[in-house]
């Protein structure tokens, strides 16, 4: 697994990150960054709105003005349906665009790199609340990851859509991913963004509200266990069973890791 300190640095250049500063610590900058940033949010929302309301506008036009009301409401619900569709196909491409050239690395959290992370971040958070929660375990969901970019094998079941900066994912054939598992490909600390590949093995299973840290590496055939909590870097080998130990101190944890019972 490549280290932090090898992968891609973040931006140079005193000028640049001396603008990006001073931007980062203006308020009236932010606010004034913040409209187009939201009218793009709002443009993408609106482009993934556009067949049902298309839609929508026919059943108003043809169907309610007769009192049809149960093909109406039929019509509505259909209108729902093409809405998942829809977004997950703009905002999908819209995140693969907008994380184009954005290579694993430590970036200081005032850097244009981070600013982009944030505005794809803002589309990404927008599928979690309003689409990914109604689709799980479905074509659409590995269809929004694979068009961010997620290498996705066949047979992959993903009934958690919090799979961060998934154009950094590769996930084997049959992996089952389970309910609020969080596979997080960044994380930040002392200040950066640090953006990391995560690697999961043909055959795994994570159960529910397991955390995969960035770095990770699992193995084929493995059972990461309800709740399980993977750092940083670490590398699972093939056909490994982990669990997780509920209720133990720090130091207990950390000699339980070292093997030293």
């Amino acid at each position: 697994m490549t280290s932090v300190s090898t992968v891609a640095s973040p931006l140079r250049g005193k000028g640049t990150m001396s603008i990006i500063k001073t931007i980062a610590d203006s308020a009236p900058i932010q606010i004034a960054l913040t409209i187009p940033i939201y009218g793009l949010y709002a443009a993408v929302a609106g482009l993934s709105m556009l067949p049902s309301a298309m839609l929508l506008g026919w059943g108003i036009r043809t169907l309610a003005s007769a009192d049809r009301w149960l093909a109406f409401s039929m019509v509505l619900g259909l209108s729902l349906f093409v809405f998942f569709m829809t977004a997950v196909i703009v905002m999908g491409l819209a995140i693969r665009v907008l994380s184009l050239g954005i290579k694993p690395g430590r970036y200081p959290e005032k850097s244009t790199t981070v600013l982009r992370w944030l505005v794809y971040s803002g589309i990404f958070n927008m599928m979690t609340k309003l689409v990914l929660p109604m689709v799980p375990m479905s074509f659409m969901t590995n269809m929004f990851f694979r068009l961010v970019g997620c290498r996705i094998g066949r047979g992959v079941k993903l009934n958690s859509f919090q799979l961060n900066d998934a154009y950094l994912l590769t996930i084997g054939d049959g992996v089952v991913i389970g309910g609020q598992a969080d596979v997080s490909c960044h994380l930040y600390e002392n200040s950066h963004l640090v953006l990391l590949p995560i690697s999961i093995g043909a055959g795994t299973v994570i159960g529910a509200h397991c955390y995969v840290s960035p770095g990770v590496s699992i193995g084929s055939n493995c059972l990461i266990g309800l709740g399980c909590y993977i750092r940083q870097g670490r590398q699972v080998p093939d056909g490994e069973k982990l669990t997780s130990v509920a209720g133990v101190s720090l130091q207990t944890a950390q000699r339980l890791e070292k093997g030293r019972f």
